[in-house]
Order: structure tokens, then C-alpha cells, then sequence
């Protein structure tokens, strides 16, 4: 797995869909991935130290969740491009926060979210990359396109998270 993944990096055996989309088209930088790593992870132990009585996940469990959300993406991802099914990791997820903070059901749901809903929408990003790179569609457009969308669910997502728990009681 680990040598596979060195010489496709190295592109040691580049297809025609790849020669002909590094001769038309410039490739996303590594840094704008990388912005946006870091940004959501400040963003999100941002909100989670922020919104604790709300959200019940402290800090550490968030950086538990990326270490498990990198270490799972890899082997998903080439079960998923081998045989396009996706293994539901969503119980593991939920299994290990709650035996790590048992009682706090919004802990589970948050730790799902970073842990595994991560993973599974950091698959799903990569196969559409997939798809835009045999139509032959520009890296950057559809780099820009996926952020965009992906802002404006976030946002749509929070904003009805916030107004369910701040207008139901109890809940």
C-alpha cells in the first residue's frame, strides 16, 4: 500500500487522462490544502471550546478524532476505489468516544462528525476530483467549487444546529 501510494506520488506511471491534464491545466497547490486543514482545526476547536455546555467534545477529543480520521482515510479509500463500498466506520467512531466520555450524547454526535463524517466527506471530495479529472475538468475550478459548496452547507448546517438548540427546550 505504502509503495503504491510513493509511486503515484512521484507519478511513475502517469495515464493519458494525467499527461494530458498537467499539459492544460496548473494542478492545486499543497498549500491550499494544507490552509485549510489548519483553519478548520482551529476553527473547530474554536467552536468547541466556545459552545461546551452545547457541543459536551472537549479539545483533546477533537485532535483524537483527526488522528483517527487520518489514519482510516488511506485503507477506506482504496477499499472504496477498489470495490466501491465504503466500509461504515461511523460505529467505531461512536464506540470509542463513548467509552471515553460516557453520558454525553452530543460528545458522540460531534466526535462522529470530526472522526468519521470527515473522513467519509474527505473520500467523497477525492472522488469527485476523480470525475473532474477524466472530464477533463480545471483542478482549481473544481478545488474552488467544492469550497464554496462546502461553506455554504456548513454554514446552513450550523445555523440549524443553533436554532434547534436555542428555541426547543430540553433538547
Amino acid at each position: 500500500m505504502w509503495k503504491k501510494t510513493t509511486t503515484a506520488a512521484k507519478d511513475q506511471f502517469g495515464d493519458v487522462h494525467t499527461r494530458m491534464m498537467k499539459k492544460n491545466y496548473e494542478a492545486v497547490p499543497q498549500w491550499w490544502f494544507y490552509t485549510i486543514l489548519i483553519l478548520t482545526v482551529i476553527l473547530s476547536i474554536y467552536c468547541l471550546e466556545s459552545f461546551d455546555k452545547q457541543l459536551q467534545l472537549p479539545w483533546w477529543g477533537l485532535l483524537f478524532a483527526c488522528v483517527m480520521a487520518f489514519s482510516f482515510t488511506l485503507p477506506v479509500g482504496i477499499i472504496q476505489a477498489t470495490t466501491n463500498l465504503q466500509p461504515g466506520l461511523n460505529v467505531i467512531t461512536e464506540l470509542v468516544i463513548g467509552y471515553m466520555i460516557p453520558g454525553k450524547p452530543l460528545a458522540n454526535v460531534a466526535f462522529k462528525t470530526y472522526g468519521y463524517i470527515s473522513m467519509s466527506q474527505a473520500l467523497s471530495f477525492l472522488s469527485d476530483f476523480k470525475l473532474g479529472h477524466y472530464m477533463k475538468i480545471p483542478p482549481r475550478s473544481m478545488f474552488i467549487v467544492q469550497l464554496v459548496g462546502t461553506i455554504a452547507a456548513s454554514t446552513v448546517y450550523f445555523c440549524t444546529s443553533w436554532w434547534l438548540l436555542t428555541s426547543i427546550d430540553h433538547i
